[in-house]
């Protein structure tokens, strides 16, 4: 008897420290999506630019900041349905709705760049790679939707192989932008294209076969329901959970995504070519 409850205290208290973990790295996310917004609102009252660009990318920006910032105080892993809080601001459809918006922000951002890159280099490939930012970036959407609908992880594999055609795309003209620029520039191209890099590598390295490692092991795809169905159940089925077994899993990604992609989000506001 007292073997047993002596292993019923052990495994509640296990229990409980894994749970706190997971909240300590909410609550750090949550610190750094507070200085992220401080952080945009600075930039904006502080800078002295008079660029074209410099609206339409503080208001992009912006925009993915702060969605970004939501998504840190309600996160989710949407095909799980699984949430750390149980409320309808942690409903699936809510935040694919937002993250959509603000993936497809945060691309024409980059689209801006690589547009004046192109600009200032006299490259008309460049040019036809900006414009081609957009829509790879709204197809990885449509995938991802796909994904979240249907319970099927290979769309969001899917997704991933669209951001990482982008983010190829773009690293490429880091890399002719660090050869035709002046010295100004070149540690701008060498923080562009590492952090190319580094998303590429989490997308290939972690990512996917992730998604792919799920895929073989859910059997519970909604093939078979209409979209009215599938989408009643994005918008109302959540597992809450706190088990840090559950998050770790997503803590990398979600972690630079919501720290380093922000960072170049509100650092783009600023970039002018000459």
């Amino acid at each position: 008897m007292h073997t047993a409850t002596s292993s019923k205290l052990g495994y509640t208290h296990k229990t409980q420290d894994q749970s706190h973990k997971t909240y300590r790295w909410w609550k750090a996310l949550c610190g750094v999506a507070l200085a992220n917004m401080g952080l945009w609102a600075w930039v904006m009252t502080t800078s002295q630019s008079q660029h074209n660009t410099f609206y339409v990318q503080a208001t992009l920006s912006g925009i993915y900041v702060f969605v970004c910032a939501f998504r840190s105080f309600y996160p989710r892993i949407d095909l799980e349905r699984y949430c750390l809080h149980d409320t309808p601001l942690s409903s699936v459809a809510l935040g694919r709705t937002l993250a959509t918006i603000a993936e497809i922000c945060f691309s024409i951002q980059c689209a801006i760049i690589i547009y004046g890159l192109s600009l200032a280099v006299d490259s008309q490939i460049m040019g036809y790679v900006a414009y081609s930012i957009v829509p790879i970036i709204v197809i990885a959407q449509l995938f991802c939707w796909h994904a979240t609908l249907t319970l099927n992880h290979f769309w969001h594999s899917l997704e991933e192989m669209a951001w990482v055609l982008m983010l190829i795309l773009t690293a490429g003209c880091f890399v002719a932008g660090f050869f035709y620029l002046s010295s100004d520039y070149k540690l701008l191209m060498i923080i562009g294209f590492v952090s190319c890099l580094a998303s590429i590598w989490i997308m290939l390295a972690i990512d996917i076969p992730m998604y792919l490692s799920r895929k073989s092991e859910s059997q519970h795809h909604h093939n078979h329901l209409s979209i009215q169905n599938r989408m009643h159940d994005a918008v109302m089925r959540r597992v809450h959970t706190n088990d840090w077994a559950i998050w770790k899993q997503e803590v990398l990604w979600l972690t630079s995504y919501f720290t380093v992609g922000v960072w170049l989000s509100i650092g783009m506001i600023v970039i002018e070519f000459q």
